[in-house]
């Protein structure tokens, strides 16, 4: 007996609500929250004092690893999962 395999194209449409994005969404979203994190941290005096490109990336780096762990944790747009799940 010879079994037939399915396969299902996923839509954009399916994909977008499980959080999916191309890179430029991505960092276009980003960019606002670690400009304010590193302001908060680093301009509190004065927004244009200068600081050395390490201090500056070790904080954008606490910043990610800060936002992958809530990723992970929370998963991506849960409350669009759970709203969908509920009008199931």
């Amino acid at each position: 007996m010879v079994q037939k395999r399915i396969t299902r194209t996923i839509s954009d449409k399916e994909l977008r609500k499980s959080g999916y994005m191309t890179s430029d969404e991505f960092v276009d979203r980003l960019i606002p929250g670690l400009k304010e994190y590193l302001s908060k941290n680093w301009g509190v005096h004065n927004k244009n004092e200068l600081h050395h490109p390490e201090d500056l990336i070790s904080n954008a780096t606490i910043y990610m690893e800060v936002a992958y762990h809530v990723l992970v944790d929370f998963g991506v747009a849960p409350l669009e999962i759970q709203k969908e799940e509920e009008d199931e």
